[in-house]
């Protein structure tokens, strides 16, 4: 039960094969080729077919023999070099990067300004202008809702510790999600803690199959993250359910595996912090107000894993002047894949843009997600599009709306 049937259900659900046709991009072609010993690790060809895998788990979610698939790949990953498939070198660099997330501060200053240059001096076509696109967006163009009196606990009451994980994107490259997280908790009733010695969650470079790495990462967000206790709520999706598979990094050693497990339990994701917390009817416009139209992107670790889906809408849905889109055939991938967009652009742009010409046709004022990959996805997206539509993390749009 554990073997392929080949019924090819994967093929159906794989963005990477609509786009491409190829077999060999399915998830029964990667199992195929990764079970035969002749060319296991071996050749160019194999490596560059493994890094087109968006490590989505749809395949996953529909395989009738409820086989891994993205162990799967990420165990044939492992036996690559640290520089393999096509942009190997540039994904080797954005994991040395992650490896030392405090570099991303100058990162997201020199992008800041690098953006303000480039709407003024370089042409729209410019793809400096849409690498540049993750720094420059205008967040005014969102309406500020007035909250209802009372909404929200007393502020004067003593505020309760919860510990916080913001991840790399939201510590370093863009801080307004971890400000609008501390926001949101302290109206709560909550002042986060963001202890030292952080890392990134090392989902990066788990999914490029250096394990070793993977496991340096976790054991230094284990050891700062149990000098606390209680609950750890973490904004990222991607962060969330890496953090939440801990335990499975440390198979082979009972001792980390066992704090592994004992972080697992305390995880608190934040939507369903929101869902759990947040009142109902938190705005209220005079009548025949119009309501913000918002387009939720569920990210794939939710809805093909975790199966947090229901939660991030309720949260929104406590605000009854956001009105909710949905696409008529249900969320899709938005091609971000972790550093899947960088070592295959043409595929993840492909994915992005057919995703967006959907979305942008229900006409939203702002899109929004708690996945920070997915988040400057769509801000490329938006970008190429030529849309100005905001897009903000869930944390900041229900911080904007509400104050």
């Amino acid at each position: 039960m554990n073997s392929c049937a080949k019924c090819g259900a994967c093929s159906v659900v794989c963005p990477v094969y609509r786009v491409t046709g190829q077999e060999a991009h399915t998830a029964r072609g990667k199992i195929h080729l990764a079970h035969i010993p002749e060319l296991h690790g071996k050749g160019v060809m194999f490596e560059d077919i493994f890094s087109k895998c968006l490590l989505c788990g749809a395949c996953s979610a529909v395989c009738p023999r409820g086989i891994d698939v993205c162990r799967e790949v990420v165990d044939a990953r492992a036996a690559f070099p640290s520089i393999y498939g096509a942009h190997g070198y540039e994904k080797f660099l954005a994991r040395k990067a992650l490896a030392h997330p405090e570099t991303l501060s100058a990162l997201r200053v020199l992008g800041r300004v690098g953006a303000e240059f480039v709407s003024r001096y370089l042409p729209a076509e410019s793809g400096l202008r849409l690498r540049l696109a993750l720094f420059q967006q205008e967040v005014g163009a969102i309406p500020v809702l007035p909250v209802q009196k009372n909404a929200f606990p007393d502020d004067s009451r003593p505020k309760e510790a919860l510990t916080y994980f913001p991840g790399c994107a939201a510590h370093y490259l863009f801080p307004d999600i971890a400000t609008s997280c501390h926001s949101l908790a302290a109206d709560l009733g909550y002042a986060l803690h963001v202890p030292e010695g952080l890392s990134c969650c090392g989902l990066a470079a788990l999914s490029a199959g250096d394990r070793r790495e993977a496991q340096r990462h976790a054991r230094k967000n284990i050891i700062a993250l149990e000098q606390g206790t209680g609950p750890i709520l973490v904004s990222c999706a991607s962060c969330y359910a890496h953090l939440r598979r801990y335990g499975d990094l440390f198979a082979d050693d009972q001792l980390w595996r066992s704090k592994a497990e004992a972080l697992s339990a305390r995880l608190l994701e934040l939507s369903c912090f929101l869902d759990q917390h947040l009142p109902p009817g938190l705005a209220k416009q005079a009548a025949g107000g119009k309501k913000v139209r918002v387009y939720y992107h569920d990210p794939c670790h939710f809805r093909y894993g975790l199966r947090i889906i229901e939660e991030p809408c309720h949260a929104l849905g406590r605000n009854p002047d956001l009105e909710l889109l949905e696409l008529p055939d249900g969320p899709e991938c938005c091609g971000q894949g972790g550093l899947f967009h960088i070592g295959a652009p043409d595929i993840a742009a492909v994915i992005r843009d057919t995703l967006a010409a959907k979305v942008l046709a229900l006409a939203p004022d702002v899109i929004t997600s708690t996945c920070s990959g997915c988040l400057m996805q769509w801000r490329l997206a938006v970008e190429v599009a030529g849309s100005r539509v905001p897009v903000l993390h869930l944390a900041e749009l229900l911080s904007t709306v509400t104050k």
